[in-house]
């Protein structure tokens, strides 16, 4: 008979265990940046400026906030999650808006007015190693895709405003065809990398704005495949988002005059509502540590090394027939 030795290794989270939303409010009398748990809970600021803070975005281990602040002009910051450590990346002379990590969390994607006409960029997390991402002209609203390999931007086709996706190493563009060629923006990449959400001013009716869920097919070509349009029961104001949970949304509705936080359950409709404050509030997204796609954060642990901590034992010993 043998015996043999098995080690178990599993990732263990290292920061917090509970999803939260970032977002911005006009509650304190200036646009400021603040976190909640993800029923709308522990609402908590983060930021303290006479300048506007806006377009807060995760890192994709749950440890940092990319964001804009208004100096005059856009510039990209960089601040922990409690809000600490606040710092320029950009610092440039001209308009840099609408950050947005890379999956890994070493790169962040932002769109700026710098050289002859605004384009897209790319930087590392210390604002250092700037690149233009090629060959995109009058490109904005950057989303990087879940694996890395795709960047959703709004563009211009035809002189009509489009939805288009690039890939950079590949040197692949495609133009998704939408059903609703209105003003629009990109709202994000689900996070299973296979529908893209985009916001239309208006409904091919001329009516309310409205959302658009595009399906890419699923060989990675970027083809898209199909579409849904989604109306909650509130009228949409602005910043849509995906949940975390890619089951929802999360949106601005207009209640009684101002713009609060809502999640749309696109399975059963519900709609809940997460803030509730007598001034606006805009731009969620949320962040859930257990669907973080970068092994960032994480760390191995060997099952053997937890049992000797409540034990003198060694590893557990498995016995098999010869």
């Amino acid at each position: 008979m043998r015996i043999y030795t098995l080690v178990f290794c599993f990732w263990a989270a290292t920061g917090p265990l509970h999803a939260k939303i970032v977002f911005t409010s006009f509650r304190d009398g200036n646009w400021e940046i603040y976190k909640m748990d993800s029923d709308g809970g522990n609402q908590t600021r983060l930021t303290h400026n006479k300048v506007a803070d806006t377009a807060p975005v995760w890192s994709p281990n749950g440890r940092q906030i990319v964001f804009e602040r208004d100096e005059g002009k856009g510039e990209i910051y960089l601040m922990d999650a409690d809000g600490s450590n606040q710092r320029n990346l950009t610092n440039h002379p001209a308009m840099d808006t609408a950050p947005h990590w890379h999956p890994n969390g070493t790169r962040i994607i932002f769109f700026s007015g710098r050289g002859a006409s605004s384009r897209i960029y790319v930087m590392d997390t210390a604002g250092g190693n700037v690149e233009e991402i090629p060959g995109l002209l009058r490109a904005s609203g950057p989303k990087w895709s879940p694996d890395g390999k795709w960047i959703a931007f709004e563009g211009v086709a035809e002189e009509s405003d489009v939805i288009q996706i690039v890939n950079p190493d590949a040197n692949q563009l495609r133009v998704i065809s939408v059903p609703i060629p209105r003003p629009m923006s990109v709202a994000g990449w689900s996070p299973d990398g296979r529908r893209i959400m985009y916001f239309a001013a208006f409904d091919d009716a001329g009516d309310d704005a409205i959302l658009v869920i595009v399906t890419l097919s699923r060989d990675g070509s970027g083809k898209a495949v199909g579409w849904q349009r989604v109306r909650p029961p509130r009228s949409i104001d602005g910043s849509p988002a995906w949940g975390a949970d890619g089951k929802s949304i999360l949106f601005l509705g207009r209640n009684h005059g101002n713009e609060n936080i809502y999640r749309y359950r696109l399975d059963n409709r519900q709609l809940i509502r997460l803030t509730d404050h007598p001034d606006s509030d805009g731009a969620p997204n949320e962040w859930h540590p257990l669907l973080t796609v970068s092994p960032q954060g994480l760390v191995p642990i060997l099952w053997g090394g937890i049992k000797s901590n409540y034990s003198n034992r060694s590893l557990p010993l498995l016995t098999l027939p010869r």
